[in-house]
């Protein structure tokens, strides 16, 4: 038993154990100094002697990501909602939605700042504004793509469809339509809500990984800029993982 697990540990991370022994491969063979290049060593030994530090910055950056994904949904939602409710509003907030997702993120930071200041909150802002018009896209095509016969069905029974009398069809048909492309749009948004909120505490957060990467790396501290460069993209894998268990285990209860 014990040799087909390293059998299966073998065949899935095969590529993750290559990239590092060609990377500690090339530290030694080189003689980079840590400033230059740590090794993983010395990247998995800072990660060890701090790792009350790292848990505690690493719990921070997951929040301000959770938040913003789950605030980036609620909003990509209502959005959504409004938009199938009165189509005239789609012509509003569609270009309002591709505005902002258009704005790179290096360059939409600085626009949160004159407005919101400096923080944590300002970091939280950002990851909502940046996950959400992928929930609005998702959301609304769920909200369009419902078969035309349910359509004719609930018109059939005196259901209005659209408008604001329509929220019966809304709860009972359109948004269970809806919720596989939600599942898919958080699976997707995952991973980058971590990414966003890693380069926005980098640029502006006084907490978090991203923030630790930054003052490390002016300290010349680059074993423990890169220790949390690590952990963000483990971070990042483990809530891909989640959210795609999540998409796997719900969809088939709301696919017709």
């Amino acid at each position: 038993m014990v040799v087909d697990q390293l059998k299966r540990f073998w065949s899935r991370y095969w590529g993750v154990l290559l990239l590092l022994v060609i990377w500690q491969s090339l530290i030694t063979m080189n003689n980079l100094n840590t400033i230059v290049a740590p090794s993983p060593q010395a990247v998995v030994l800072a990660l060890v002697d701090e790792a009350e530090f790292f848990a505690t910055e690493a719990s921070r950056t997951v929040l301000t990501a959770s938040g913003g994904l789950a605030l980036g949904l609620i909003l990509g939602f209502a959005m959504a909602s409004l938009s199938w409710a009165a189509p005239a509003m789609s012509g509003l907030l569609t270009p309002v939605a591709l505005l902002i997702r258009s704005i790179p993120v290096v360059a939409f930071v600085p626009i949160i700042v004159r407005i919101a200041g400096y923080g944590t909150h300002t970091v939280l802002i950002v990851t909502t504004f940046l996950s959400f018009f992928p929930c609005y896209v998702f959301a609304l095509s769920g909200f369009q793509e419902v078969a035309q016969v349910r359509k004719d069905f609930c018109t059939s029974l005196g259901c209005s469809i659209r408008g604001f009398n329509g929220w019966r069809f809304f709860r009972y048909v359109a948004m269970p339509s809806a919720v596989p492309n939600i599942l898919t749009a958080l699976r997707l948004l995952a991973p980058m809500a971590i990414l966003v909120a890693l380069v926005a505490e980098f640029l502006i957060g006084s907490d978090g990984l991203g923030y630790v990467m930054i003052r490390a790396r002016s300290d010349m501290q680059m074993d423990k800029s890169w220790a949390a460069a690590l952990l963000a993209s483990a971070l990042s894998i483990m809530f891909f993982v989640i959210f795609s268990w999540l998409d796997t285990k719900y969809r088939k209860n709301w696919q017709t």
